[in-house]
Order: structure tokens, then sequence, then C-alpha cells
């Protein structure tokens, strides 16, 4: 009797917490920051091990005032450039990111997000034409 009254409990308390964390978590990944950067860099693959290739990312998205994302899953590259695209960066400089499962599919729904594709040691220069 009392383990039926514990799961009982248990599942009228589940479904409401789970309720209320899907709501939360959706809306933490949708609602747009105060960006006042519409630049960011994502850094992924191997240049998310690298030491001087983040150092990099660092300092040029410091100087730049840019977002950055170092990405070290390959199978997140997607779910980080898709949400950078939602909430209104204008361009998404990218370091080691796999172009055609990761970015073609955001520019073809987000045709107004340039994405540039550049090396850690040419990231200043992506971000000035950027």
């Amino acid at each position: 009797m009392l383990i039926r009254m514990t799961k009982t409990i248990q599942t009228r308390f589940a479904l409401p917490a789970a309720i209320a964390l899907a709501l939360f978590a959706g809306s933490a990944i949708a609602s747009p920051e105060d960006n006042t950067s519409q630049r960011a860099i994502v850094v992924a693959g191997a240049a998310a091990y690298d030491k001087a290739a983040l150092t990099q990312a660092h300092a040029v998205a410091e100087a730049t005032d840019a977002d950055l994302k170092v990405v070290k899953r390959n199978a997140e590259q997607l779910g980080v450039v898709h949400m950078l695209a939602v909430r209104g960066y204008d361009t998404v400089v990218t370091v080691g990111v796999d172009r055609p499962s990761a970015i073609a599919p955001v520019a073809e729904k987000y045709p107004r997000v340039r994405f540039v594709a550049a090396k850690a040691n040419g990231l200043g220069a992506a971000m000035s034409g950027a």
C-alpha cells in the first residue's frame, strides 16, 4: 500500500514538474538575448580543442564585441548555428564547423544570416570583413 501511494504521489508531482521544466527550457532557448553585437564566432571540430585557436578566438571575440560559442561535440554544431540564426545574428564566423551538416540547412532556412568560414589564424580578417 505504501509503495502504491508513493508512486501516485511521484506521478502527480512529476508531470507538472516536467511540463514546467519544458516550458522554462524552451523559453530560455527561444527568447532573444539582449545582444548588442549581431556577430558571433563558432569554434568547433579540432579547433575546439586547439589552445592556440581558442586563444585567438577569445581575443578576436573580445576585440570585436562578438559572441563566442565553442562546440566540443560534432552533434551540437547544427543546434548552435541554428540558435544563433534564430536569435537574429547577422553574421556567424565559423572555424571548424561542418558546412554540409551544420551550416547549409540553417543558411537555407535563414538566408539573411551571413556565414563566413575562417581559419583560426584568419579570424581577425574574417571579422573585420564581416
